[in-house]
C-alpha cells in the first residue's frame, strides 16, 4: 500500500496537482434509447488512477474501485455495468426506461485528499414505431366539406410533423394544426394530398403511410370548340362541336340551339352536310352528379354561306374604241352567291385608287378617267366570302401612239454598198411607216428601208413617219446618211489609182534620165585612152561589186 501511494504521489507531481472540478466534469446530460449502451466519463480523464471511485444511481451504489482495481458491482447491475478504474468511466448496457435518472461520481484522487463529486443525468426513451394516419372522411365535395386527419404512434413522448407531398404543412385560416391532428376547412380540389405525418422523439423518428383524399369539384367554365374552326361554313360542310369542362367526376352534357334544349347529349355534337337552317348559336350544359352543380357554356355561332359563282367583268368605254388621253372606262364585277368582298388586281398586283382611278364603296366598279397607255393589261376581280372565292379576268386594250419613233442603221456607207434602215415605234395597234429623203420624196413604206447599191446622191436626211389608224396620230424621226468614196473601188477608186499611176510614171522617167547621163559621162572619160595632148584622162572610181547600191523606185 505504501508503494502504491508513493507511485500516485510521483505521478501527481509529474502531471500537476491542480486538477480543478471544471477540468474533469463528466459528460451529460445524456439521451439514449431502450436497449442501447451508455458511458459516463470525465471530459478530461485524470492523469493517474484515482485512489477511490464510487458510482451512484440516485442513492444506490452501482459499483466502486480502489487503488486501481474494481472493488465491487451492485447485484442489480451485475452483467450490465462496468467501471474503468484508470479513467473513472462507467458503462451501462442494455438500457431500460427505469435507468432514467441522476447519476453521481465521487472520486478521491490520493489518500488524505477531500472527495470530489460530479453529477449528470440520463434519460432513456422508447423508440418511435407503429405510426398510423387516418382521415375522418375521404370522399369530399369542394367548398362544402372539411376533413380531420389524426396521427398516432408508439414510443416515448412523440411529437408530430405534417407533410403535404414532400412539403411541410403550416397552419392558416383553413389549415388547423394540433400536434397529432390536422384539420382542413372547406377543402378545395388542391387539398387532395397525399398527406403524411412524421412522429419523432429525441432518439428516433418514423413516417406514416400516405393518405389521399377524393375531392369532387366542378363543373367549371364549360367551353364549346368547333372543328374545323371558322366564322363561316359552306353548304355541304361537316362540322363537329365538342363541349368540355373541368370536373371530378366527369361532367354530363346536353346541347342547346338558340337557347332551346336539343335531344343531343354527350360531349360531342356532329353536324353533317350543313345547310342554312343549321345556322345559329350552339351551347352546352355541363352537370356533376356529385356536386349537384350545373354550368352553361358561352354560345358558338355557326353561319352557313352559299359559295360565289359565275363571276364576270364588263367594260364600258367612251368613246369607243378606247384611246389614251381621250377615253374614260368603267369595269364592273358581278357574281352569284353570298359575296362579302371584292378585290381588284391589274397584271397580278393589287389595284389601288389614284387621281385618275376610283373604286366604288362596294368594290363593284373601277372607273378610269382619262385612260392612259399604262392602264392597259389584264384586270382581275376576285369575289369571295369566308368559305370560298372565285376570280374573273378581262383584258383592257388602250389604243395609243405612235411614240418613241426610232431608226436603226449605219450613218455612213461607202459608195456602192447597200443601205439598210429599220424604223420602230411604240403603238397600239401597230402603226404603219413611210420613208422620205430630204423631206420631199417618198422612197418607201414599211418598217424597213433597203437599197442594194448606194450612190453619192443617196446622202441626205431620211425621215421615217409612223401612223396609227385608230388614234389618227403620226410621229416621225430623222436620220442622216453620208455616202463616201471607197478606198479602191468605184469612181473614187479610179481617181486614186490615177494619182498613183502618175506618181509612178514620174519616178520611172526621173530614174531613166539619171542613168542616161551617167552612161554618157562614163563613155567620155573611159580609162586607157589619151587626149590629143597625150594626157591620161581622169578615171571615175567605181565602188566594189560587193558594196553595190541597189536602187529601187520606192
Amino acid at each position: 500500500m505504501d508503494h502504491y501511494i508513493s507511485f500516485s504521489l510521483c505521478l501527481f507531481l509529474v502531471f500537476g496537482l491542480c486538477l480543478c472540478q471544471d477540468v474533469v466534469t463528466p459528460n451529460g446530460p445524456l439521451n439514449k434509447a431502450v436497449g442501447e449502451d451508455v458511458e459516463f466519463r470525465l471530459i478530461n480523464p485524470p492523469p493517474a488512477p484515482p485512489f477511490q471511485i464510487n458510482c451512484f444511481f440516485g442513492s444506490v451504489l452501482i459499483c466502486s474501485a480502489s487503488a486501481g482495481s474494481v472493488s465491487g458491482v451492485s447485484p442489480s447491475y451485475e452483467g450490465r455495468a462496468s467501471l474503468d478504474p484508470n479513467t473513472a468511466t462507467l458503462e451501462l448496457r442494455n438500457l431500460a426506461l427505469s435507468d432514467t435518472g441522476n447519476y453521481t461520481l465521487r472520486v478521491t484522487m490520493i489518500i488524505g485528499e477531500a472527495e470530489k463529486e460530479w453529477k449528470t443525468t440520463l434519460r432513456v426513451f422508447e423508440r418511435i414505431s407503429s405510426v398510423t394516419l387516418e382521415a375522418n372522411q375521404t370522399e369530399l365535395v369542394e367548398f362544402n366539406s372539411s376533413v380531420t386527419l389524426t396521427c398516432a404512434a408508439s414510443g416515448s413522448s412523440p411529437s408530430f410533423q405534417w407533410f403535404y407531398s414532400s412539403a411541410e404543412v403550416t397552419g392558416s385560416d383553413r389549415v388547423l394544426l394540433d400536434n397529432r391532428t390536422l384539420t382542413v376547412l372547406n377543402v378545395t380540389r388542391y387539398d387532395n394530398g397525399p398527406y403524411r405525418c412524421n412522429a419523432s422523439n429525441i432518439v428516433s423518428f418514423n413516417m406514416s403511410s400516405d393518405v389521399t383524399l377524393t375531392i369532387a369539384y366542378g363543373p367549371d367554365s364549360a367551353v364549346v370548340t368547333v372543328t374545323p374552326q371558322a366564322p363561316y361554313y359552306s353548304s355541304g360542310d361537316n362540322v363537329t362541336l365538342n363541349c368540355s369542362s373541368e370536373s371530378s367526376p366527369a361532367a354530363q352534357f346536353q346541347w342547346a340551339l338558340n337557347g332551346t334544349l336539343l335531344d343531343e347529349k354527350g360531349p360531342e355534337l356532329r353536324l353533317g352536310d350543313v345547310q342554312a337552317n343549321h345556322s345559329g348559336d350552339y351551347s352546352c350544359w355541363a352537370y356533376n352528379s356529385k356536386t349537384q352543380r350545373y354550368k352553361l357554356s358561352s354560345p358558338a355561332s355557326i353561319t352557313v354561306l352559299e359559295r360565289p359563282s359565275d363571276p364576270a367583268i364588263t367594260i364600258a368605254g367612251s368613246p369607243d374604241p378606247v384611246i389614251a388621253g381621250k377615253s374614260s372606262v368603267s369595269l364592273t364585277c358581278e357574281a352569284k352567291g353570298s359575296i362579302t368582298t371584292r378585290k381588284w388586281m391589274k397584271n397580278g398586283e393589287t389595284l389601288s385608287p389614284s387621281n385618275r382611278i376610283t373604286i366604288s364603296d362596294d368594290n363593284r366598279t373601277v372607273s378610269i378617267s382619262p385612260v392612259q397607255k399604262e392602264d392597259r393589261g389584264e384586270y382581275k376581280c376576285q369575289v369571295s366570302n369566308p368559305v370560298s372565292s372565285t376570280t374573273a379576268s378581262k383584258t383592257l386594250i388602250v389604243n395609243y401612239g405612235p411614240e418613241a419613233v426610232a431608226i436603226k442603221g449605219e450613218g455612213a456607207v461607202e459608195f456602192g454598198q447597200q443601205i439598210h434602215f429599220s424604223c420602230s415605234a411604240e403603238s397600239v395597234p401597230d402603226c404603219t411607216y413611210t420613208w422620205t429623203l430630204n423631206g420631199t420624196n417618198e422612197i418607201g413604206t414599211g418598217a424597213s428601208f433597203f437599197k442594194e447599191n448606194s450612190v453619192y446622191e443617196d446622202s441626205g436626211i431620211y425621215t421615217c413617219t409612223a401612223s396609227n389608224i385608230i388614234t389618227k396620230l403620226t410621229n416621225n424621226k430623222d436620220f442622216k446618211l453620208f455616202v463616201e468614196a471607197s478606198e479602191f473601188g468605184g469612181q473614187g477608186g479610179l481617181l486614186i489609182w490615177a494619182k498613183v499611176g502618175l506618181v509612178m510614171a514620174a519616178i520611172v522617167i526621173g530614174v531613166a534620165i539619171g542613168i542616161a547621163i551617167s552612161v554618157c559621162v562614163v563613155k567620155k572619160k573611159r580609162p586607157g585612152r589619151t587626149s590629143e595632148r597625150g594626157e591620161v584622162p581622169y578615171e571615175i572610181p567605181l565602188p566594189p561589186t560587193d558594196n553595190a547600191i541597189n536602187v529601187s523606185m520606192f
